[in-house]
């Protein structure tokens, strides 16, 4: 009888704790604001998200800030210049192929810069995985480019005003061994507690 109830207890217990593994959303900040330009055209960081994941279904930047474009000519005709948009990346690099998301503008309303506030996906090319981010920790890429042109070029590069940005990963997190062990316990303790006896008087 008593190992009848022990199964029951451990059957019961690895239900608990597969539900205790739960789809959740971390967020972490990104210290790169500032002004993107050829001059200072991008900024690195590690970062450390505090959990492990057992899977990850999809990562975001969440980010702010304004576009300026740049004035380009074409070969051609140099004497016309025009506003060209330029771009703010983020990147987390190559796992085997470059997972990238960006945002372009600035053209729409040049001189004056085009203001953005977005939450962009970063997608997953093919054969890649998030299998390098499953321990919470990686390294990101924040920066600025300008369109290659076939037959022309910039004259005046735009620049990009980060004003905010985080990295946002939305996956399965696998809680800490402590509080596996004590939901363990906690459970083993109520189901086997002693039987009080009963007062026959």
């Amino acid at each position: 009888m008593k190992t009848t109830h022990l199964i029951i207890v451990v059957i019961i217990l690895g239900l608990m704790l597969a539900g205790f593994v739960q789809a959740d959303i971390v967020e972490v900040p990104l210290d790169c604001a500032g002004i993107y330009d050829v001059n200072n055209p991008y900024w690195q960081s590690d970062f450390d998200l505090g959990v492990t994941f057992s899977e990850i279904s999809h990562v975001y930047i969440d980010w702010a800030g304004e576009i300026t474009a740049g004035l380009a000519i074409d070969y051609s005709d140099p004497d016309n210049p025009y506003p060209e948009d330029v771009t703010v990346y983020a990147s987390l690099g190559f796992n085997p192929g470059l997972r990238s998301t960006s945002i372009y503008g600035g053209e729409a309303t040049y001189p004056s810069p085009e203001p953005f506030d977005e939450l962009t996906e970063i997608p997953l090319p093919v054969n890649s995985t998030w299998s390098d981010l499953l321990n919470g920790t990686g390294a990101i890429t924040v920066g600025y480019a300008g369109f290659i042109m076939t037959g022309g070029s910039y004259v005046e590069s735009g620049s990009v005003l980060l004003t905010d940005a985080a990295l946002v990963v939305d996956g399965m997190i696998i809680p800490e061994p402590g509080t596996l062990l004590l939901l363990s316990v906690g459970i083993l303790g109520v189901r086997f507690r002693p039987r009080k006896e009963k007062f026959t008087g």
